[in-house]
């Protein structure tokens, strides 16, 4: 069996490189002829915040050089077209020509928040009508959360949920070392409004231990127009000195980044569907790491941490600091959720577990 991954985005973010690059992994240990096929990295196409620059002829010209690859490839290559946009015309018209079967896999909600039907039949979104269509056609889905499961299994029967997991091969916890300082992290993107929103958030949980506690240490690590804007607004911040601002971290340093955290944070306020629809790879990350993570009940991380177990879930701003406060004062309960969460990322989300069942879900069909 021969699969190719189409994704438009580079090794960077994560539906590239761990939905794409380290399920191709995976899959070639099973037996798969498997590879990813990235627009980014073929072509040179920008991604992230960058792509909101792409005109639609350049789009077009992107799809038609991708279409001419396509069409050289043998029918029964499976694609496995990475979340629904520009990227997916070239492979579903070859697949549409040549007969490939297209698995759709979705880890996140890149449609308008709250489409609807017009006189129950026009869109408001031309993004969801289409990623209804792909779903219809695919020979089976992949959802990354529960959420996007129940949302696909309206227009397709066969959903598999597979979350995105962690390399627990290389994100793994790191000798101890004696710190004076508490370190309490977050990391992420800032595209859109409700993202600096989730970033006040944090900075007023934050604040509020921080005017009892000299130890504690709040450290950013992001990228975004409205992740620059956050970093501005705090140059005047009373516990300026204790909050340390990083630049976007390359995937293969963040085990190193994250030797150096003690709690993970994972924010997210609003009740959205792109919040609900979210497979966090940071939470595995952190997991995975042995470190405590605080997170919002919202959507998938309400599924994954086992509250009290193997993280802390708190919603409102009060709620958040209190869990912050006890990983401050309970440093055995610090641990011991830190060292439960890794032995939980080992046997439900390593990508090596996740990589097999991608493997029995393909042989399959």
């Amino acid at each position: 069996m021969k699969v190719i991954f189409i994704t438009r985005e580079g090794y960077e973010l994560s539906g590239a490189r761990v939905r794409c690059h380290n399920f191709a992994r995976e899959l070639r240990c099973h037996g798969i002829d498997a590879r990813v096929f990235s627009f980014a990295d073929e072509f040179g196409a920008t991604y992230g915040e960058k792509e909101f620059g792409m005109s639609l002829p350049y789009k077009l010209w992107l799809n038609a050089r991708a279409l001419g690859r396509f069409m050289h490839e043998d029918p029964h290559t499976v694609f496995i077209l990475q979340r629904f946009n520009y990227h997916a015309l070239a492979p579903l018209l070859a697949a549409g020509w040549k007969g490939h079967r297209v698995i759709f896999d979705c880890d996140d909600w890149n449609m308008r928040e709250d489409p609807v039907y017009h006189w129950g039949f026009y869109p408001s979104s031309k993004m969801e009508y289409v990623t209804r269509r792909v779903a219809r056609k695919a020979v089976m889905c992949i959802a990354a959360s529960r959420y996007l499961q129940e949302y696909l299994k309206a227009f397709n029967p066969r959903v598999a949920y597979i979350p995105t997991g962690v390399d627990t091969r290389q994100f793994f916890p790191r000798p101890g070392q004696d710190r004076a300082e508490l370190v309490f992290s977050w990391i992420g993107t800032a595209y859109h409004e409700e993202m600096g929103h989730n970033l006040d958030f944090l900075l007023s949980c934050f604040e509020s231990l921080a005017d009892h506690y000299a130890h504690v240490v709040l450290s950013l690590a992001g990228e975004g127009k409205y992740f620059e804007r956050f970093c501005q607004s705090i140059e005047t911040h009373p516990h300026r000195a204790r909050i340390r601002v990083n630049c976007w971290i390359p995937a293969d340093e963040m085990p190193a980044y994250l030797a150096g955290v003690d709690v993970g944070l994972l924010p997210l306020i609003q009740q959205t569907k792109f919040n609900l629809s979210k497979s966090p790879t940071k939470l595995f990350e952190y997991m995975a790491m042995g470190l405590a993570t605080i997170a919002s009940g919202t959507g998938e991380a309400g599924h994954i941490l086992k509250d009290g177990h193997t993280g802390l879930l708190a919603q409102d701003c009060d709620a958040f600091t209190a869990a912050m406060q006890r990983m401050v004062e309970d440093v055995s309960l610090r641990r011991d959720i830190g060292r439960r969460a890794r032995q939980d990322v080992e046997e439900r989300f390593s990508v090596e577990l996740l990589g097999r069942q991608l493997a029995g879900l393909l042989k399959d069909i």
